[in-house]
């Protein structure tokens, strides 16, 4: 049986199929021949903004288990666990099937607790508690795929008591990369209430990585307009160049985002 139908079924959340397929003699343990490497429980529980998850999702994590899925197994390019990916896209109900589930050993690549508590979508409460518990002067300002605790408190969950948490903790705002080069990663939905938050957090806007880049240099090579026109209110250098000599103008440009040319160009 061809391993696509069930794992398309599962990213559905189509447990009536999913439970088909299985019975059929689906194998509920196959990791798809991918770089994005998802085992069935993974491919049901990853996150897509634009593919929202449902109870479906839930039945089918239910399915699965049923049918022999290892709870323990870590796929998709995050290299997460199901439990983990249930916490990292807000989904209570199969978080609460996976939680006793959890492998002891450490994530292979470097993921802490604090850092996956921080970017959990599950309620807000429950992650300030965990936060609480799991910030240390190390944790706090941990990376993990160019993204801090903080960043991803805000930009991934728009979880803000989580964020003012961390920062009381000793989170540093301008740690790393800024958000919007980390966003290269993770396409942060809540981008716009993010900059404001750690801009009035202290994060310097005018901040450069190993390149000469700014925020809103970033912003300009992505397209973000909104993004653009939000960190030149909060006083983000339009004129500001690169190591190559390039403004986020020249940059948008470069690399032909007409929406960041059209703001960038009224900031001139």
């Amino acid at each position: 049986m061809k391993w696509q139908l069930l794992h398309n079924a599962c990213f559905a959340g189509n447990a009536p199929e999913v439970d088909r397929l299985l019975t059929a003699g689906a194998d509920p343990n196959q990791i798809a021949p991918t770089t994005w490497r998802q085992t069935p429980l993974g491919r049901t529980l990853e996150f897509r903004v634009t593919a929202p998850k449902h109870a479906g999702h839930v039945e089918t994590v239910r399915a699965l288990l049923r049918h022999g899925a290892d709870p323990r197994l870590r796929s998709t390019s995050l290299d997460m666990t199901p439990y983990e990916l249930a916490a990292f896209c807000g989904l209570q109900p199969a978080a609460d099937l996976l939680r006793e589930s959890q492998p002891a050993t450490p994530h292979p690549t470097g993921m802490t607790d604090l850092w996956l508590a921080s970017a959990s979508r599950l309620p807000e409460p429950d992650m300030l508690t965990a936060v609480r518990d799991l910030a240390n002067p190390h944790a706090v300002n941990s990376i993990w795929r160019h993204a801090t605790p903080l960043l991803m408190a805000v930009g991934h969950t728009a979880h803000f008591q989580v964020a003012d948490q961390l920062l009381k903790a000793g989170a540093d705002p301008n740690l790393g990369t800024s958000i919007l080069h980390a966003s290269c990663d993770w396409h942060f939905e809540h981008l716009i209430p993010a900059l404001r938050y750690l801009a009035a957090s202290g994060w310097n806007v005018n901040s450069r990585d190993p390149a000469g880049q700014t925020a809103l240099h970033k912003a300009a090579f992505l397209g973000y307009a909104n993004a653009v026109r939000t960190l030149v209110e909060l006083g983000a250098d339009p004129d500001a160049t690169d190591s190559a000599g390039l403004t986020p103008l020249d940059t948008a440009r470069k690399w032909n985002k007409p929406a960041a040319i059209k703001a960038l160009s009224r900031a001139a």
